[in-house]
């Protein structure tokens, strides 16, 4: 049955419409299914790096990188990818118990230790050879971390050209977990810079034969302006790729190089907490799908879930468990958004509590939370006015099982979402407040979005069972 719709309305800057609850009896229908989360986690950052691994099936060469010292692991991503191989973890003096059981699985024919013995001891290198017999063993390892990564392009350009340099923070890393992700999946190299001394100049020009461009990612506190003027003196093409932090960085590099998410799926990984997202980079590089950053309780900004709309990625693999990546978090759920939600859900049944004849308080449902997040989602990414209704409403609305049905739809602009202001305006609207007191729904979805143009998005959608 087709909703009544009312017209849009613009009050101070705000837009609000709503759809009329339409009552049908239908079948039920499978529920429109939140964002699917897989999870790839272990007790520890080992058994997770296992995990990644046997999740990448079998490989040949092996890299064991440091668990506590993140820098070499980081700049090998791109090699492990193009070598289709494994990179595993490990502590300094002895090989995870993890970690030995996925190498005896593996039996590789080459392990390849990154770093040098201050970082995985010569006892793990012997471990390594007993669990491998007949695997060749080498190890990559320079006189710091800046001459590791160096290194580390010097062999990825025996499998690929690498003209594309990213140059990364060798002190603050969550810039190069996304920098890496998109070097392991696009054949480019990855080095670690401290600043530009003449050691990493002298180490830089060795290696400019087939380097066409550098690609500085972070902003000039992470990679110093000196670092890129350095580059530039080369002759070659300097881009700086920023974000105002380390979540925003890594959208911006998505944005830069990641036109589809194959098979409609992004990895998500800790920005706060970086082992699980070191196996995350080489995850990319096998299977295409981009790497993003999070805060682990919650996204910070909506701009993860903005970009992995323009990208296609329905479904997340979330890299580490609960206190990494939080539920909230792999639904892609940022933080101002999930309070705004409970604020209006709450506005919304004191409202029907206080009426002359109450009625009951409207329960949260996961199909309907799902539903309103979307649309949500997608008036912020394509920046619609505040008073376009979700063409897909009444399929979404059976499929979660409804027989009846409504929707509030309205933004606001400003820094933060505006619960308030946007529950004032729709119970100043008689269709909005119909929905809103409306006896037959027992139901309530609430989505809250941000779109880039600095509007905040808000859908209720009420149901009936």
């Amino acid at each position: 049955m087709p909703f009544p719709r009312s017209s849009a309305r613009a009050l101070a800057g705000l837009a609000v419409a709503a759809v009329a609850l339409s009552l049908t009896v239908l079948p039920t229908a499978p529920a429109h299914a939140s964002r699917l989360v897989d999870r790839i986690d272990g007790p520890d950052r080992y058994s997770a790096s296992a995990a990644m691994s046997q999740e990448l099936g079998s490989a040949s060469t092996v890299y064991l990188a440091s668990g506590q010292s993140y820098p070499d692991a980081l700049a090998a991503a791109p090699v492990v990818a193009a070598e289709d191989a494994h990179m595993l973890l490990t502590a300094p003096h002895v090989i995870p118990s993890s970690i030995q059981r996925e190498i005896r699985r593996l039996s590789p024919t080459r392990i390849v230790i990154v770093g040098g013995e201050p970082t995985i001891s010569a006892a793990v290198q012997q471990q390594a050879a007993a669990l491998a017999p007949g695997a060749s063993l080498e190890r990559i390892a320079g006189a710091n971390r800046v001459e590791t990564s160096m290194l580390l392009l010097d062999r990825l350009r025996r499998s690929v050209p690498a003209a594309d340099v990213w140059v990364a923070s060798g002190r603050n890393f969550p810039d190069a977990l996304a920098a890496g992700a998109v070097a392991a999946r696009n054949g480019h190299g990855l080095v670690l810079t401290t600043g530009a001394d003449a050691h990493f100049e002298r180490q830089l020009a060795a290696r400019m034969g087939g380097t066409s461009r550098f690609l500085v990612v972070g902003s000039s506190v992470s990679v110093g302006n000196d670092v890129a003027s350095l580059l530039q003196r080369t002759g070659r093409t300097v881009q700086r790729i920023e974000g105002a932090n380390r979540y925003a960085t890594a959208v911006a590099v998505n944005r830069a190089f990641t036109t589809t998410a194959p098979v409609g799926r992004m990895l998500l990984a800790s920005g706060a907490n970086f082992p699980d997202a070191l196996g995350g980079a080489v995850m990319s590089g096998a299977t295409g799908s981009p790497l993003y950053l999070t805060h682990p309780p919650c996204a910070s900004t909506d701009a993860v879930a903005v970009d992995a709309h323009r990208v296609g990625a329905r479904d997340v693999v979330a890299l580490g468990g609960l206190p990494s990546v939080s539920r909230d978090a792999a639904q892609l759920r940022n933080c101002d958004s999930i309070a705004a939600a409970d604020t209006i859900q709450a506005a919304v049944n004191a409202n029907r509590a206080q009426l002359a004849r109450p009625v009951g308080p409207l329960d949260r449902h996961t199909c309907l939370d799902a539903m309103a997040q979307g649309w949500a989602t997608q008036m912020a990414v394509r920046g619609l006015s505040g008073s376009v209704h979700n063409p897909n409403l009444n399929a979404q609305a059976r499929a979660c099982g409804m027989r009846g049905w409504g929707e509030n739809v309205g933004r606001s602009w400003g820094p933060r979402p505006n619960p308030d202001d946007i529950m004032a305006r729709w119970l100043a609207s008689p269709a909005h407040t119909a929905n809103i007191q409306r006896s037959a729904s027992n139901l309530v979805g609430v989505g809250v979005a941000q779109g880039s143009n600095g509007y905040w998005y808000y859908v209720l959608n009420f149901g009936t069972a």
